[in-house]
């Protein structure tokens, strides 16, 4: 009938037809590229909602609603969207900015090495340290460190320093990366590995340079 429904994410469920009468008009000559790594579509149980929800303090029993709600808002207005690969990134933030801006999405690490000529600077490296918060099986969903790595040529050794070590990670090597450690040496509360991050951090690089210095690396 025309009505305008609430701003809310229940409102998607009962949405009939979308306007973009009152939408900011991209200029034109503007061309919008959104850098992401994450491959997520935007709906499924591989896109946005079952993935990130968790992290955005979705309960999971609503990730059914919620993707539903997304899914039918996009067959309305866009359903291109919902083919694109990465649409699903920034929580469906991507996808937003593909259809109602005709943004396009490109490797937001590949973007980053190319600009600061990644190729050549570690061309004659001895050794690539990448770092991470949290190295777990999202990681590989186009994280920066597994970017990094697979950049770097074959026969460079690649080792990773993080925080925490998730148990659903490939064996050693995986993804160009030779080695992996974590900072903490023991279970400890939250708040207190916050707090004593960087001295974590220096006994752990301490640690892998003496460990490299007897193998003469």
């Amino acid at each position: 009938d025309g009505n305008v429904l609430p701003a809310s994410g229940q409102s998607l469920l009962n949405l009939a037809s979308v306007s973009t009468e009152n939408c900011y008009k991209i200029p034109e000559g503007v061309q919008i590229h959104i850098l992401a790594d994450v491959v997520s579509p935007l709906c499924g149980h591989q896109g946005a909602t079952y993935t990130f929800g968790n992290q955005k303090g979705r309960h999971p029993t609503m990730f059914a609603v919620v993707d539903q709600a997304i899914q039918d808002f996009y067959e309305k207005f866009s359903p291109a969207t919902l083919e694109i690969k990465g649409a699903g990134a920034g929580g469906g933030l991507a996808g937003g900015l593909c259809a109602f801006a005709q943004a396009s999405i490109v490797s937001g690490i590949d973007t980053c090495l190319d600009l600061i000529n990644f190729d050549k600077k570690v061309s004659d490296a001895d050794l690539v340290v990448v770092g991470e918060g949290r190295l777990d099986s999202q990681s590989f969903a186009g994280k920066a460190p597994i970017g990094v790595a697979k950049r770097t040529p074959v026969g460079v050794p690649v080792i990773a320093i993080c925080g925490s070590l998730a148990e659903d990670l490939p064996p050693l090597p995986f993804e160009n990366i030779q080695a992996v450690f974590s900072i903490l040496e023991k279970s400890e509360p939250l708040e207190d590995s916050l707090k004593n991050a960087s001295l974590y951090l220096e006994r752990t690089a301490a640690n892998i340079g003496h460990l490299l210095n007897m193998c003469k690396i």
